[in-house]
C-alpha cells in the first residue's frame, strides 16, 4: 500500500499512473483468488467430515423396507420419522438411557471444572514446600495407561459396592478432575498477575476469596472449554459403563444401551432404528458446541498462548 501512494504523488508523471493501476489491480486478484481457493478447501473438507452424519440421516429415515436395498434416499420419496417417534416415546428404554447419560454429563461438567480449578490455583498462586514436585507427580499420572488400572478399579468399586451403578463414571472424576485439565488451568490462572492477589490480600481477602471472586471470574473461557469437554468425555464413554454395568441394571447410560439394543447382541433391528438413536446422541454435544463456540475457542487459544 506503501508503495502505490508513493506512485501516486502529484509529482508522479502521467505515464506512470497505469502502472500503478495494473500492480493494484493484479494484488487484488492474487487476494480474491487466494482466499476463494481457501474457501473451497474449507468447504471440502467440511464436507468429507459431514458426510458420515449426512448418511446417518438419511438411513434414518429411510422405512423398513428400503433399509435391506442399500440406499440414502427412499426410492418412493418416503420420510420415515417412526424411529424417532419410538425412541422418544415417554417409556422407552432409550429415554432412560437418555436421564443417566445426562445426569453423569452434567455433574461432570460442573463438577470437574470446579475440582481441577481448586487444584490448579494451589499449584500457580500458593507457595508452599514441595508445590513443584507434587505437580511433577500430578503431571506424571498422565504416563500411565488407562488400560492397567481397569482390574484394580473394579475390584474396589465392587467391594464398595458401587457395580451396577452410576457412582464410578462421575465420582473419581471429582477428585481433582484430570492432570490435563489441572495443566490447562494452571497455565490459565499463571496468566492473572500476582499483584492483583497482593492487593486483594492487602485489602484483607482470604485465599478462598480471592480464588472465588477475583481468580474464577477471570477464567470463564477455560472453565467453559474443560466443562464441555468433560460433558462430551462423559457423554460418550463406553469402556467405564461396560466394566462396571450389568446388561439387567437400570443405570445403563446412553453409549453402552445403543450397543446392547443396537449392537453385535441385537437380533431383528433395523439399520434405521440404529441411526435414529445415534442421530438424536450427537445433538446435545453439537447444540452445546453452537451456544458456546466463541467461548470454547477463546479458551483453548488463551490457555495454548500461556504455554
Amino acid at each position: 500500500m506503501e508503495k502505490v501512494q508513493h506512485i501516486l504523488t502529484p509529482d508522479t508523471p502521467l505515464g506512470e499512473l497505469p502502472r500503478a493501476r495494473k500492480a493494484t489491480g493484479k494484488q487484488l486478484a492474487a487476494r480474491i483468488s487466494k482466499r476463494t481457493g481457501l474457501y473451497i478447501a474449507l468447504l471440502l473438507l467440511a464436507c468429507f467430515f459431514l458426510f458420515p452424519f449426512f448418511v446417518m440421516i438419511c438411513i434414518s429415515l429411510l422405512p423398513d423396507a428400503d433399509v435391506l436395498a442399500q440406499v440414502l434416499i427412499s426410492p418412493e420419496g418416503i420420510i420415515d420419522i417412526g424411529k424417532y417417534a419410538a425412541i422418544l416415546a415417554p417409556g422407552a428404554k432409550y429415554m432412560r438411557y437418555l436421564l443417566n447419560s445426562l445426569i453423569v454429563s452434567a455433574i461432570c461438567a460442573a463438577g470437574i471444572p470446579l475440582v481441577s480449578s481448586l487444584c490448579a490455583y494451589g499449584f500457580s498462586k500458593l507457595h508452599f514446600h514441595g508445590r513443584d514436585v507434587m505437580f511433577s507427580v500430578v503431571l506424571a499420572t498422565l504416563m500411565i495407561p488407562g488400560v492397567i488400572t481397569l482390574i484394580p478399579l473394579y475390584a474396589i468399586y465392587s467391594a464398595m459396592g458401587w457395580t451396577d451403578t452410576l457412582l464410578p463414571l462421575f465420582v473419581p472424576s471429582l477428585f481433582g478432575g484430570g492432570a490435563t485439565n489441572i495443566f490447562l488451568m494452571r497455565q490459565f490462572f499463571r496468566g492473572i498477575p500476582d499483584d492483583v492477589i497482593a492487593a486483594a490480600k492487602i485489602d484483607g481477602a482470604g485465599t478462598f476469596r480471592i480464588y472465588l471472586q477475583f481468580c474464577l471470574p477471570l477464567c470463564v473461557p477455560v472453565l467453559l472449554f474443560v466443562g464441555y469437554q468433560s460433558f462430551v468425555g462423559a457423554w460418550n464413554n463406553f469402556a467405564a459403563p461396560m466394566m462396571y454395568i450389568g446388561y439387567d441394571s437400570k443405570w445403563i447410560p446412553l453409549a453402552l444401551g445403543l450397543y446392547f439394543d443396537y449392537g453385535p447382541r441385537a437380533y431383528g433391528t433395523y439399520a434405521n432404528s440404529a441411526m435414529a438413536a445415534g442421530a438424536v446422541m450427537t445433538l446435545p454435544c453439537i447444540v452445546l458446541f453452537i451456544f458456546f463456540q466463541k467461548y470454547l475457542i477463546e479458551g483453548v487459544s488463551v490457555s495454548g498462548m500461556k504455554l
